[in-house]
């Protein structure tokens, strides 16, 4: 889906717009590690124009596949989020907008919203997924001579081999809070 900027400028009324998109091919290509699978992505919003600017106000619906990242399992991710994107003409315009909001230069005089659609869905990416299993198990991998710990294992074990040197330290602090 693309839009001319200045087709867009021409028109002062906001232009809504629903699309059903099928990106999955792009997506895998490029993103090829990260994205295993998309169904097809509902994107529906509003463009807003103004005298230097092209506002956008969405919304994009997808199932996303992706690799656990712990065993690279498939999981699912079922996506629903907002998108607000300000496309400008030049850059001298960037400074008018502060650095929360997303502002792009269009080049060419084309939005080309697909890419922003693809962008906006990989950025929606939790940096951990896990399975439904690795998360109910709480498994992690191993293997032949090792294996992955949380940080709640490690403390537990640090906790109990305690140097043998300081062993009577551990019972002189035990009778100090039965005190208290």
């Amino acid at each position: 889906m693309q839009l001319y900027f200045s087709e867009l400028r021409k028109h002062r009324e906001p232009y809504s717009f629903e699309e059903t998109l099928d990106l999955e091919q792009q997506l895998k290509e490029r993103f090829p590690d990260l994205v295993l699978g998309c169904s097809l992505i509902e994107f529906s919003g509003l463009v807003v124009t103004d005298h230097s600017a092209v506002t956008i106000d969405a919304r994009i619906v997808c199932e996303l596949t992706v690799p656990s990242t712990r065993s690279l399992a498939p999981v699912q991710l079922k996506l629903d989020f907002p998108v607000n994107e300000i496309y400008v003409e030049d850059d001298a315009k960037l400074d008018d907008y502060s650095d929360e909001e997303v502002v792009v230069v269009v080049e060419d005089d084309v939005i080309d919203l697909n890419r922003a659609v693809e962008d906006n869905i990989v950025l929606q990416v939790p940096m951990q997924v896990l399975t439904s299993d690795e998360v109910a198990k709480g498994t992690m991998p191993s293997g032949n001579g090792w294996q992955v710990r949380s940080e709640k294992d490690e403390q537990a074990e640090a906790t109990k081999n305690i140097d043998p040197r300081l062993a009577k330290l551990q019972d002189l602090f035990k009778d100090n809070d039965s005190e208290q």
